[in-house]
């Protein structure tokens, strides 16, 4: 995957990402609406192990293929570039304000380009924005770059966030249209998780979406299931958030659900939820040179 692919057709549109995304983390107070927008795409990358399997330069070229194309199994398969491609930004705008201190930030960066190829009949070349940061920062940074864009690791953007006096904070998600941004209500997160997306269809629940290693997957569950009842009651997609709040972690349950005609009966095994929806906050203990960073980054 060429660079110039990488910056046209994904990096390009995922640090315009990453402006919107910096720009809420800077109106933490300003715009609350939109820091939790741009929450919803850090909830998205996390809630996907597609994110363990492709890396962002692979999702981009693959994108008319497979991004554009997705099917029940993408989620566990694939990783939006622009989702993921603006946390990258973001790690990046905190990787060169720390080791410059403070000096040069992707804001730099991106007006560097500007003047280098915003006019230009030629364009960027290959790798263009990967030698730019670099001679913009006097950073090596491409260590930086084969982790995060053409790798599969996680981004340690908890550390980052806490190195500028913000914490990355997690929780359980709290139901089917929970997409992150901002803490739960008291009492609404569930205990325990299907581990698998409901939908309703034609007057019956189908399961559209099955997560790796869920408690439904381990039950034998598939996409394009109907589901008929759980622990002998009727269960859809509106009331199963509400349902699962009943229950505990490791309690063993009959499910019923039709395939292509044949009644099923299996035993689900409920988990713990995963903690997988975030929302940020301003560290109140950071230490002085975090809270400094804070300052020159947020003004706050």
């Amino acid at each position: 995957m060429s660079l110039i692919a990488l910056a046209l057709g994904s990096l390009a549109p995922l640090f315009t990402s990453n402006h919107n995304l910096v720009e809420d983390t800077r109106a933490l107070q300003r715009a609350e609406a939109e820091h939790r927008r741009n929450m919803v795409a850090l909830t998205r990358v996390l809630r996907g192990a597609g994110r363990r399997r492709q890396s962002v330069a692979e999702s981009s070229f693959d994108a008319w293929t497979k991004f554009y194309k997705q099917d029940a199994n993408s989620g566990n398969a694939i990783v939006s570039y622009y989702a993921k491609g603006s946390l990258i930004a973001l790690a990046l705008d905190l990787k060169l304000r720390s080791e410059t201190d403070g000096q040069v930030s992707l804001d730099d960066v991106m007006q560097a380009a500007w003047r280098r190829w915003g006019e230009s009949p030629d364009g960027m070349p290959e790798d263009g924005l990967e030698s730019l940061c670099a001679e913009v920062s006097g950073l090596d940074l491409g260590d930086f770059f084969d982790a995060s864009v053409r790798g599969t690791g996680e981004l340690p953007l908890e550390q980052m966030l806490a190195s500028h006096g913000v914490e990355l904070r997690m929780r359980p998600s709290t139901g089917s249209n929970d997409k992150g941004g901002k803490p739960a209500d008291s009492g609404a997160v569930p205990e325990v998780w299907l581990g698998a997306t409901l939908a309703a269809s034609n007057g019956s629940t189908t399961v559209t979406t099955v997560a790796n290693g869920g408690p439904a997957e381990r039950a034998g569950v598939a996409p394009g299931d109907e589901i008929v009842a759980l622990d002998g009651l009727k269960l859809t997609a509106a009331n199963c958030d509400k349902r699962l709040r009943r229950y505990r972690n490791a309690d063993r349950l009959e499910l019923v659900l039709l395939r292509r005609e044949e009644l099923l009966t299996t035993r689900i095994r409920l988990q713990h939820a995963p903690a997988d929806t975030c929302y940020l906050g301003l560290a109140s203990e950071a230490p002085e040179d975090a809270v400094a960073r804070r300052a020159a980054w947020l003004g706050v």
